[in-house]
């Protein structure tokens, strides 16, 4: 090493990291392996609920069924439903992860990966679940008023 390069060199003394700054590493470090863990139980929770109210309104209203069976709309909500659902399980069934074993950065990559496409699948699940419930709940207003009144 040159006279030049020990001048050039700048050495700094390591400190190890403070008792309140590894605890908020180490909570990092759960929050993000968590994740994945979230997402899909946030996905089990909405694939339920869209199972369930489907089954509510599609299955006790069986006059919505016979004046809207032919609707394009009434398709279209169905349609959002079910993709809904679709969505959702996709977001809580596991992918086949593809990563090194003996690479940290490798692992993490896999999932954050994981981690976005199920986002993906979990947004587009509450976006259909939506489309679907509004079309339904339009038909049903719009049955509730033009239903003859009986005296």
């Amino acid at each position: 090493m040159t006279a030049q390069e020990k001048n050039d060199r700048i050495e700094i003394q390591a400190t190890s990291s403070a008792p309140a700054d590894i605890s908020w590493i180490e909570y990092q470090r759960a929050e993000q392996q968590g994740t994945l863990k979230r997402l899909e139980e946030t996905a089990r929770y909405l694939s339920g609920l869209t199972s369930i109210s489907l089954t509510l309104i599609v299955g006790g209203n069986h006059e919505l069924l016979r004046q809207f069976n032919t609707a394009v709309l009434f398709r279209i909500g169905l349609a959002g439903w079910l993709l809904s659902i679709f969505c959702s399980l996709a977001a809580v069934f596991p992918f086949r992860y593809i990563y090194l074993a003996n690479s940290a950065d490798s692992i993490r990559k896999s999932n954050n990966k994981a981690a976005r496409i199920k986002l993906c699948f979990l947004v587009a699940a509450a976006l259909f679940y939506l489309v679907g419930i509004s079309i339904f709940a339009w038909l049903f207003c719009l049955v509730q008023v033009d239903a003859p009144k009986s005296h």
